[in-house]
């Protein structure tokens, strides 16, 4: 009698060997979780035999129990299916291996579970990939950031490139009349003749022929682009002697000063004058912010930065803080917002233009628990 033809690919040697031979590592268990298959690239994958595999719970292919249990969670959520699930193998010699899982479960006739059977897919190469293209992204990133620091930047030296053009042609022009003029008023000002009330309105020409001159001497600071004539410089120093200045007026607008000076701090190599300026105009700033009173919290500390090692202040605030639509615009140019009348909105960029001067930098930042704080750091010796 004739036997039924078998095509070679319903053989159990050919399954088997088809088993054997995938890339991919087949892994199956019986319905206690024990491996039952492990085939050749379960080996090269996990370092593992198969004999010291086979028998074994399948948990010891995993980092941890809960690792094994929601990959069998998963296959059981998705109706006894898992599709290109990531997960980690463990390696005989304890390496995490980062694999995709594409599992089954296996029924009776009656629908009970009675075995898995699982494809993994070592996907380390993809992941080395995936790392290179995120390094690649963030290296990009960082420098279309640089680039556009560096067009900002550039368009800021236009700009006081353009006020220090027209400064240097008008400034003589505004404050040679402005002097006889001011000159004029004190004279009418102490002249026994001159009525109270016209020395009163005489008094407010000459205070506002002083903000005028101010105006006029802050621009000319642009005008100049002196470069700064540095010396060793001991920093807390230099800051609590420009505190003096303003500390009986911070007394008098209620404001409380407090100091975390860093005893520690190597000398900075810095213009004593313009460094000055710089602190008197954050403070001019910080106590301008607290009108009703408030807290002033300076600090000094050693910091260190690409391998350069920086002196930083940092200037506190307990006022309401930097609006975020001008957080990128107050060290622009007659940027202010104060009312008007009151501020020039030079006072910060002239501190941005010394600090930059000297090699530093100069931040703004917002206080989580209210307030705002002014950050420079300068590059010590």
């Amino acid at each position: 009698m004739q036997q039924p033809y078998t095509h070679p690919i319903e053989s159990k040697d050919y399954l088997e060997a088809l088993i054997e031979r995938s890339m991919d590592a087949i892994i199956s268990t019986d319905a206690d979780g024990n491996v039952v298959t492990f085939n050749q690239g379960a080996e090269d994958l996990s370092g593992y035999r198969r004999e010291e595999v086979i028998g074994q719970r399948v948990r010891v292919l995993y980092e941890s129990e809960e690792v094994a249990r929601e990959v069998m969670g998963r296959m059981r959520e998705e109706g006894g299916t898992l599709s290109a699930f990531e997960t980690e193998l463990q390696a005989k010699d304890g390496q995490l291996i980062p694999v995709l899982i594409s599992a089954s479960m296996l029924y009776d006739e009656e629908g009970n579970e009675v075995g898995t059977v699982g494809f993994s897919k070592d996907i380390r190469e993809r992941k080395l990939a995936e790392d290179d293209l995120r390094k690649a992204s963030e290296e990009l990133k960082h420098s279309y950031e640089r680039l556009e620091r560096a067009q900002a930047s550039a368009i800021s030296a236009e700009k006081l490139a353009a006020i220090g053009r027209l400064t240097a042609g008008v400034s003589h022009e505004i404050l040679n009349p402005l002097a006889i003029i001011t000159m004029s008023l004190q004279l009418m000002i102490k002249d026994q003749k001159t009525p109270p009330e016209i020395a009163d309105q005489l008094r407010v020409l000459e205070e506002q022929s002083y903000r005028i001159a101010k105006i006029t001497q802050n621009l000319l600071f642009f005008s100049r682009q002196r470069e700064p004539e540095r010396s060793p410089l001991d920093f807390n120093q230099m800051l609590e002697r420009t505190l003096d200045l303003l500390g009986n007026e911070m007394m008098l607008q209620n404001i409380s000063l407090e100091l975390k000076l860093d005893g520690g701090l190597p000398p900075v190599s810095a213009d004593q004058g313009q460094l000055q300026q710089v602190v008197l105009n954050l403070l001019t700033n910080a106590k301008d912010a607290m009108p009703d009173g408030g807290q002033l919290v300076l600090s000094t500390k050693a910091v260190e930065n690409n391998g350069k090692k920086f002196v930083e202040l940092r200037v506190e605030d307990s006022g309401s803080g930097i609006a975020a639509d001008h957080m990128d615009k107050i060290f622009d140019p007659f940027f202010t917002t104060k009312p008007e009348g009151e501020g020039t909105g030079l006072g910060l960029s002239i501190c941005q233009g010394i600090v930059e001067a000297h090699g530093g930098s100069i931040r703004a930042e917002n206080i989580p628990e209210g307030g705002a704080a002014l950050v420079i750091q300068m590059g010590s010796e």
